[in-house]
């Protein structure tokens, strides 16, 4: 449908059009009518249902500037005058626009044009409306199940792009299952990237990053990231044999260490064993209930220092000595000083 109709000329072919001052007496018109034209959208034009338009007009009379006129916007029977950056004023050249979007129950759209002597002109346009997509949202960064410390500054990173939307007009935020809404201070760029960073707490956190288009459907992503405490090191202790220890040259000895981390399963930290006279014995990890072993038959005669070394995936180490006397005849230990 387009129609384009004037009620000033309308008015004038019956005789004349009167309006009330304030008064209260009537007074007579003169001049002619305004003319209201839309020229965005032209009819049958197809707009996604939501989507953000520019609607343009032109508002001219004969008999006055343009500037002079009022011209009012209309989605259906609703006036839009808020998204109207020039308000109801045309410019010098008689240009109005407004930002408008449209609904499956109001598809069209309405110029009103009023003069200072009240005659009004109205142009209307109805187009054709196709469904809206939702926005579409991806993580960048964190990957999921990744690890971080709760002191380490985490980049937050995602992209948005919508059918209707520039990524710039998308409502976009960040949340957590476990701290809500995360402020992030993002920023949303002209190609869709959104990128910001932040700190979480300790737990399992399912992040999510989401966009709503001005039609107000949402979509989203989620990554599930890992936070600990900061970092410390793991502990480590020999349990076998003891301390001072008399062992008989050649004879297998089996060193035990018990070892542990805030963070890390034990058969995942770097265990090392070296000795004061023979340098590195043997290099291996925990087993998954924390037990280090090292079965050995080739401790040199003498008096060994014998060091054992743990280093987790944060790079930080903890480690415990042993002193063992290692000879052809041992002296027997009787248990008494």
């Amino acid at each position: 449908m387009y129609i384009r109709y004037s009620l000033g000329t309308a008015l004038l072919l019956m005789g004349c059009t009167s309006k009330t001052t304030e008064g209260g007496s009537d007074a007579e018109s003169s001049g002619s009518a305004p003319a209201a034209q839309i020229t965005a959208p032209v009819p049958g034009e197809t707009i996604r249902d939501g989507a953000l338009f520019i609607a343009r007009g032109l508002a001219t009379d004969e008999d006055e500037d343009s500037e002079t006129l009022t011209a009012l916007w209309f989605i259906g029977d609703e006036e839009v005058p808020r998204e109207c950056p020039q308000g109801p004023t045309p410019d010098s050249a008689g240009l109005t626009q407004c930002d408008v979007s449209f609904s499956f129950d109001k598809p069209s759209i309405r110029l009103q044009v009023t003069d200072t002597d009240g005659n009004i002109s109205v142009d209307e346009v109805t187009i054709d409306l196709e469904e809206a997509e939702a926005p579409v949202v991806s993580i960048t960064a964190p990957e999921d199940d990744s690890e971080f410390r709760t002191n380490d500054l985490i980049t937050f990173v995602g992209n948005v792009s919508d059918g209707e939307d520039n990524p710039e007009g998308l409502g976009v935020w960040w949340d957590s299952d476990l701290q809500g809404l995360l402020d992030l201070s993002h920023t949303v760029a002209s190609d869709g990237t959104v990128s910001g960073s932040g700190y979480l707490e300790p737990g399992q956190h399912t992040v999510r990053l989401w966009a709503q288009d001005t039609s107000g459907r949402e979509s989203s992503d989620e990554v599930v990231v890992k936070v600990y405490e900061p970092a410390t090191a793991p502990l480590i202790a020999i349990v076998e044999p003891a301390d001072d220890a008399n062992l008989s040259l050649g004879d297998v000895v089996v060193f035990r260490a018990n070892v542990t981390d805030e963070r890390d399963a034990p058969e995942t930290i770097g265990i090392s064993w070296t000795s004061s006279l023979d340098g590195t014995l043997g290099t291996d990890s925990a087993t998954s209930d924390g037990a280090a072993l090292l079965p050995i038959s080739t401790l040199s005669e003498g008096s060994h220092a014998i060091t054992v070394l743990a280093t987790d995936s944060d790079g930080l180490t903890a480690s415990d000595i042993v002193v063992v006397h290692v000879s052809e005849d041992p002296i027997e230990d009787t248990g008494t000083p």
